[in-house]
């Protein structure tokens, strides 16, 4: 004999319908009560600004700071600090020297957009030194260089992307 206050299928459906939809409008509330604190934000640098290098700098703005950019040119340099500074309303620090970015202590990950040659190079020493990488396509130019990242990443632990 069925039980009056027996939920049905239907009704469990509906109920976690109106569940979900309710979920979509909650992150904007969220952030307004201090829900992601600005705290939790890793801070990136890139290295490498031209084409590819701005492309994923500006679509990663939603996701970190960036406290730190680095090209050898410097028109390139002036140009993307300008617009990450618009974009995240602080500016970056710049550098024509990647290394003096893999110095600083304050900087959680890399992205690395240098002309292909370079990314072994620039992905190695930014793993030794403490940093999380992404690194452009392509990774490396030899299969001896991806056993290099290969093996640094197993010795520091950092994550490579």
């Amino acid at each position: 004999m069925p039980n009056s206050r027996q939920i049905s299928r239907r009704q469990i459906l509906q109920g976690v319908s109106a569940a979900g939809a309710a979920t979509i409008l909650r992150p904007s509330a969220d952030r307004a009560f201090g829900y992601q604190s600005p705290n939790d934000r890793p801070v990136f640098a890139t290295i490498g600004l031209r084409n590819q290098g701005w492309t994923i700098t500006s679509k990663s703005f939603r996701f970190a700071d960036f406290a730190a950019l680095a090209d050898v040119d410097s028109n390139v340099l002036g140009a993307n600090v300008e617009k990450t500074q618009e974009a995240q309303n602080k500016k970056p620090d710049s550098y024509k020297d990647y290394r003096e970015v893999l110095d600083r202590k304050d900087i959680d990950a890399v992205m690395i957009a240098t002309p292909d040659h370079w990314h072994t190079k620039i992905a190695i020493e930014a793993m030794d030194a403490g940093k999380d990488v992404y690194c452009e396509k392509p990774l490396t130019l030899t299969i001896a260089e991806g056993k290099l990242i290969e093996k640094m990443v197993k010795k520091t632990g950092r994550v490579f992307q």
